[in-house]
């Protein structure tokens, strides 16, 4: 990976970890004064986010690390490892909202502080949105999962702080029940965070192979070049934003074994300008 990819992947790690602190705090302040159950939610949310964003912050340094000989591909499955870690906070998150929740809808009760709280969530929101910007921008250019993970789960806090400001409008006019209706909803969309997560984690860290669409440019590119019979045995794995990639050639075997060297490296030239980020090996066989 390119040392400019490192610092942009290392500089979103850190720039998520201050905001998750940030917003810790203001919604700690403001579930405080109003004793919301969506806020709680909200607030239960970060403290969640300011787990994961410590767990991204070593393990993107971690996974950027060069291959060594006790890793000789690399470190780059730390980043599944990191979002199958986030989930877990995430779920424990939801579960302990879920109980909260139940004891609010069977006991409503009035808030406080109302002001101030939507004044607090609507800080949030523009906070959170301006860091998912800037998340979404590092995950296209570097292909890094943690990031993309991250992206997603702060994505969901832009709803639900969104949400959190209807409800505690709702309780402003006495519609106290519209607060844990919420606050179920959140738990609802942490739920799906975790699937999707957890989902993306598993992909890589059970070496599966790259996309269709990825596949077939591949065998394009692969086709393209000349002196190219055909091939085989391609197989592919994507592990963080590393893909793996070998294949057999099949080169006229009359040709001069320097030649067909050339051919192979013209091959792994053209794969490299479509995936920058790829380990390519390839093995030649004549025909």
């Amino acid at each position: 990976m390119a040392v400019a990819e490192s610092v942009h992947i290392k500089r979103a790690a850190t720039a998520s970890l201050v905001v998750a602190a940030t917003l810790l705090v203001a919604k700690l302040g403001a579930w405080s004064l109003s004793d919301s159950t969506s806020v709680l939610s909200s607030l239960l949310d970060s403290l969640m986010d300011i787990a994961a964003s410590l767990i991204n912050f070593f393990a993107v340094r971690y996974a950027l690390m060069p291959a060594d000989d006790d890793h000789p591909f690399g470190h780059t499955k730390a980043e599944g490892l990191a979002a199958l870690i986030q989930s877990a906070f995430i779920m424990g998150s939801a579960v302990a909202l879920l109980v909260h929740v139940v004891d609010r809808l069977l006991n409503p009760q009035p808030l406080n502080a109302l002001g101030e709280s939507i004044g607090v969530m609507l800080f949030s929101a523009a906070l959170t949105a301006v860091l998912v910007v800037y998340q979404r921008w590092v995950a296209r250019k570097t292909g890094s999962l943690a990031i993309k993970a991250d992206s997603a789960h702060y994505y969901g806090d832009i709803l639900t702080s969104v949400a959190v400001v209807f409800a505690l409008l709702a309780a402003y006019w006495e519609h106290y029940w519209l607060d844990p209706v919420v606050a179920l909803i959140i738990a609802a969309v942490l739920v799906h965070s975790v699937y999707e997560i957890v989902t993306e984690a598993l992909k890589v860290l059970m070496d599966q192979a790259m996309s269709d669409a990825d596949q077939e440019v591949l065998e394009g590119l692969i086709r393209g070049v000349d002196g190219v019979h055909g091939f085989h045995d391609l197989k592919t794995r994507q592990a963080g934003a590393v893909q793996f990639i070998q294949l057999h050639l099949d080169l006229d075997g009359r040709q001069t074994l320097s030649k067909a060297h050339g051919i192979g490296d013209q091959v792994e030239q053209a794969i490299l300008q479509q995936f920058p980020r790829a380990e390519v090996l390839i093995h030649h066989d004549p025909v």
